[in-house]
């Protein structure tokens, strides 16, 4: 009787699996194990990593030894999951997908399936790897007309466990807009005012800039200002002119997304 079996791993934390991978393929031959696959999802608003492992007539202990080395190695078995699901999903664009045949391949094709770095390797980079809270994530506020722009930088953050606020992914069709954000803000104590004429232009963005500099004075918070090149720090409310800003000055998003993950950790 054909059994399966889908395990939810973490994206950041995932090479020390292809020693487990290549254990169960050698020990385990076709006439037992049917399929071991990997399902990643590289949508930085949502990343994933699922292994799917199916067997067909399991010879003894086989299953009873993958369950044990997948709970050890800290993998959660999602009961609620099937391999149909995960296959479909690949059709709506949700997985990249590989079947591992043998030992072999999973060092040949398990690295290209994830399109971001371990936290290992972010770390190597000084960046700043505690997860946040709820009540610790990252509010983004900014223009509409800079949205395409501000949005690059969210898988920087995201991959370094900085859960971040964002209306294109943190509001859904139907949720009122208004509520949401007002949510959005009680539940941030991190803002990231992204500041362009278009944002000082924005009635909206010119509120949300208020209600932090109020939470500032009342219950502490950590505003991180980026202005946009040409614009004067004297244009700001007087609250926020005293606040160490970080200047654009023509740099690329990674390199403003590094700055704002270093501030985060300095002002831990």
């Amino acid at each position: 009787m054909e059994r399966e079996y889908v395990w939810e791993g973490t994206y950041g934390d995932r090479t020390s699996l292809k020693i487990i991978l290549k254990k169960i393929l050698k020990e385990q031959d076709a006439s037992s194990l049917q399929m071991l696959a990997a399902f990643v999802n590289n949508n930085p608003y949502n990343l994933e990593f699922f292994i799917v492992i199916s067997y067909e007539v399991p010879q003894k202990n086989h299953v009873n030894n993958m369950i044990e080395l997948f709970e050890d190695k800290g993998l959660t078995q999602r009961k609620d999951l099937t391999l149909n699901q995960m296959i479909s999903e690949i059709g709506n664009r949700r997985f990249n997908s590989c079947t591992f045949l043998d030992e072999y391949s999973v060092e040949l094709l398990f690295d290209s399936l994830f399109f971001f770095p371990e936290i290992s390797e972010l770390e190597k980079k000084g960046y700043y790897m505690i997860p946040f809270g709820k009540k610790q994530q990252v509010f983004i506020s900014h223009s509409s007309v800079d949205k395409k722009e501000v949005e690059k930088i969210i898988p920087y953050l995201n991959a370094q466990n900085l859960p971040v606020w964002f209306d294109k992914c943190s509001i859904s069709a139907g949720m009122s807009i208004t509520n949401s954000v007002q949510e959005g803000i009680d539940d941030s104590n991190i803002v990231i005012l992204w500041i362009t004429e278009s944002f000082l232009a924005s009635k909206w963005c010119k509120t949300e800039m208020t209600a932090f500099i109020k939470k500032l004075i009342e219950e502490n918070c950590l505003i991180l200002t980026v202005l946009d090149d040409g614009i004067d720090v004297s244009r700001l409310p007087l609250f926020l002119r005293d606040i160490k800003y970080i200047q654009k000055n023509e740099r690329s998003v990674f390199e403003i997304a590094e700055e704002i993950v270093k501030s985060i950790k300095n002002n831990k």
